[in-house]
């Protein structure tokens, strides 16, 4: 049986909020971990680094679109290794700005949003928390209409490394 996903809070030993100021959304989710040892490099991998095809092909529908507006359109996941995951590498889709032994930090800054992504391992348990600041209206405005798919997409995302034995 797959745990339970739930939504909970950014972590108070997280410091996500130091790569990200002036927050105008934020949310988290939390799942039990099967491997309490895993590693918060094994972590991130397992759950960045294995998209569901479905969540791949909404961020080539995302890119297609954004594209147009010239917003950052952002490489496949698969591209995500041991080997890229550093401080400062554009490791995926995201940018890594910090990795500690229990939180990895990534995100990116764009004319419209800037956005933080929080991975933090507490106790047997990881909560991923994404921080979002509007640059503008049209960040705002993006935001509201990718709600849905982004709730969608964080928790399929923790589903898929769930179902394959990876968290």
């Amino acid at each position: 049986m797959i745990p339970k996903i739930t939504t909970t809070q950014l972590p108070t030993e997280s410091k996500c909020s130091n790569y990200i100021t002036n927050i105008d959304f934020q949310d988290a989710y939390a799942v039990a971990l099967s491997d309490a040892g895993i590693s918060i490099q094994n972590i991130y991998l397992n759950i960045f680094a294995h998209s569901p095809n479905w969540v791949n092909g909404l961020l080539r529908l995302r890119n297609n679109i954004v594209g147009l507006f010239g917003l950052d359109t952002y490489k496949n996941s698969s591209e995500i290794s041991t080997n890229n995951l550093k401080v400062g590498s554009k490791t995926g889709i995201f940018k890594i700005y910090a990795i500690s032994d229990n939180e990895i930090i990534a995100g990116e800054d764009d004319k419209h949003l800037d956005f933080r992504v929080s991975v933090v391992k507490q106790n047997k348990k990881v909560i991923i928390s994404t921080l979002v600041h509007y640059n503008n209206n049209f960040g705002r405005a993006y935001m509201t209409l990718i709600m849905p798919f982004h709730k969608m997409v964080v928790k399929a995302m923790l589903k898929n490394a769930l179902k394959n034995n990876r968290l």
